[in-house]
C-alpha cells in the first residue's frame, strides 16, 4: 500500500495500490488511488486501511451479486449500499429523499467501468436489487 502526496505540490495524502487480479472482472482499473483528505501522515495511515477494507467489502459484494440467486444478490446489494456508507432502501424509498440524498447516490451509482454504468453498483444505492 503506498501512500504519499501529489507529484505537483499538493497538500493531501492519497492512496495508491493495485487491484487484485481476482477483481479484475468487476473492476475495470488496475490501480487505485483515493484521496485520503488529510495532511497528516498519521491520519492517512488510519485512514488508509479503512478505505482498502472498504474497497474489498465492496469489491466482495459486488462479486456475490454477479450470480443468479436472488436471495445472494438481494445480500450483496445490501452489503454495497453499506460499504459505500448508505443503507439499502427500496426503490420507491429512494425516489423519495431529499434532493441532496437523491443526487449523492445518483453519483454513486454513477460509477462507470469502462463505457457503462456499473448495474450492480445502482442497483445497491438506488435500490433496484429486489427483495426475493
Amino acid at each position: 500500500m503506498t501512500i504519499s502526496k501529489r507529484e505537483h505540490g499538493g497538500s493531501t495524502y492519497h492512496l495508491r495500490k493495485r487491484v487484485p487480479a481476482r477483481f479484475k472482472n468487476i473492476e475495470h482499473r488496475r490501480h487505485i488511488g483515493i484521496s485520503l483528505h488529510t495532511d497528516s501522515w498519521d491520519q492517512a495511515q488510519q485512514k488508509a486501511s479503512v478505505a482498502w477494507r472498504q474497497l474489498l467489502a465492496g469489491w466482495e459484494a459486488r462479486l456475490a451479486g454477479d450470480t443468479s440467486d436472488a436471495e445472494k444478490r438481494f445480500a450483496a446489494a445490501r452489503q454495497l449500499a453499506q460499504a459505500r456508507n448508505y443503507r439499502f432502501l427500496p426503490s420507491d424509498q429512494v425516489a423519495a429523499l431529499t434532493t441532496i440524498d437523491l443526487s449523492e447516490r445518483i453519483n454513486i451509482a454513477s460509477v462507470t467501468n469502462g463505457n457503462h454504468i456499473d448495474k450492480i453498483e445502482a442497483a445497491a444505492v438506488l435500490g433496484g436489487a429486489i427483495q426475493p
